[in-house]
């Protein structure tokens, strides 16, 4: 039998590399009215926003999903501090009766160019204070949450999803150069971030804890075989995802100014 799945997010970091035919959906989580078309789907991969009403939201959803025909919500986790919160979601959905996978990532190879590196200053923002990530590549996650779509064996389950090279923004910096992209400075914007997380929602507690963990912990995952382990899949070195997805950000460039 078939399973009807949902995709939100089509237009995301994810969403431009989910190849498979599903039903690609727009919604707002703050908004119940728009889920209606999700709660009809067997299986939903749901795209969750970093807001201060994210975990109260969610909740409702998951209790509009008990009384649906969801079978399965698929999520993208955090291995950074905001995995405060998703935690809670994840038992929150285990207690529902609705199985869950979520995918506990570090930061996305394609962050760099929507949300890092600006070509009109020839800058690079760093909000890790020059620590190491494992940048992960966008496919190999993609190919691991369309596995996943209604495979029981991945019901209930976290998986943490890392590349396996740690990578500061020093390299990233360094790599940029190498491909072409002139990078004159590095902005260390970690106290913004820090600030954004804490000011978001000043009456919030879990906010606040949030911005105390990113100020102990920052955002510095370790390196996890889960994608190979339990996949079978091996990511992209970053030298090898700027080199074969340049045509996307040159893209990017054209219309938006900046990579």
């Amino acid at each position: 039998m078939s399973l009807e799945i949902t995709f939100t997010g089509k237009n995301s970091q994810i969403g431009e590399y989910i190849k498979g035919d599903y039903n690609f959906l727009s919604y707002d989580l703050m908004s119940p009215e728009t889920w209606t078309p999700l709660l009809k789907s067997d299986v939903v991969f749901l795209l969750l926003p970093k807001h201060k009403d994210t975990l109260a939201m969610t909740k409702k959803f998951i209790v509009s999903a008990m009384n649906s025909n969801i079978k399965q919500i698929i999520k993208i986790g955090s291995l950074g501090p905001w995995r405060l919160v998703h935690n809670q979601i994840d038992k929150f959905i285990l207690e529902s009766g609705i199985a869950y996978t979520s995918f506990d990532i570090a930061p996305l190879m394609n962050n760099i160019f929507t949300e890092q590196y600006t070509k009109e200053d020839k800058t690079l923002l760093d909000y890790r204070d020059n620590a190491s990530a494992p940048y992960l590549d966008p496919v190999c996650l993609a190919s691991a949450i369309e596995k996943s779509f209604g495979n029981e064996e991945h019901y209930n389950k976290n998986y943490k999803c890392t590349g396996d090279t740690q990578y500061t923004m020093t390299d990233v910096k360094d790599i940029l150069i190498e491909k072409g992209y002139p990078v004159q400075q590095i902005k260390d914007t970690t106290n913004n971030k820090l600030h954004k997380l804490t000011d978001s929602n000043p009456d919030s507690i879990m906010m606040g804890h949030i911005g105390d963990r990113y100020k102990t912990e920052g955002w510095f995952p370790s390196i996890s075989d889960d994608l190979k382990d339990y996949f079978g899949l091996e990511g992209r070195s970053l030298e090898q995802f700027i080199t074969e997805d340049q045509h996307i950000f040159e893209q990017r460039l054209e219309n938006d100014n900046c990579l």
